[in-house]
């Protein structure tokens, strides 16, 4: 009996790894996002655009059209969905799986145009299951903001 719902449990398991994932629930509000994140999110954004977080990690900065961002953005993650505010905010997110356990953590991006060539960044990204995510989610921002210079460079 123990067998067949472990048998059960990995192709559950196996099944869910191999779908395409999808992030999780609906657009979140840069603005809205409060202080105190757990220890499996990390937040890069500036008071600017999150009004209610308080201190975070600073957004990144570009000297790129925010449309040329969400561009390199795609290009570098192809499965995510986009949208365009009517403040002229691009905002993505998708779905980041952990490369061994195929853990499925959510990335909400927001791009701010400050000027006809330059942009702002903020950053959302968190694991949905765990109370520590050691550090990932801030390594995955940090290895996004290399990866976009060097998309926007070359």
């Amino acid at each position: 009996m123990i067998r067949s719902i472990l048998a059960c449990a990995t192709l559950l398991l196996c099944a869910a790894c191999a779908s395409a994932p999808k992030p999780a629930g609906s657009w979140i509000s840069f603005a809205t996002l409060e202080p105190g994140l757990p220890t499996n999110r990390y937040l890069a954004c500036n008071p600017s655009i999150c009004e209610a977080a308080g201190n975070t990690g600073d957004a990144l900065v570009f000297a790129s059209a925010a449309t040329d961002v969400a561009a390199a953005l795609v290009r570098l993650q192809p499965d995510a969905e986009q949208r365009t505010l009517p403040n002229g905010d691009i905002q993505l997110r998708y779905v980041a799986v952990t490369p061994i356990a195929r853990f499925r953590d959510d990335v909400d991006v927001l791009i701010r145009p400050t000027g006809p060539d330059t942009s702002q960044v903020a950053v959302y990204s968190r694991s949905r299951i765990g109370l520590s995510d050691l550090g990932k989610n801030k390594s995955r921002v940090e290895a996004l903001a290399k990866q976009l210079d060097a998309e926007l460079a070359g």
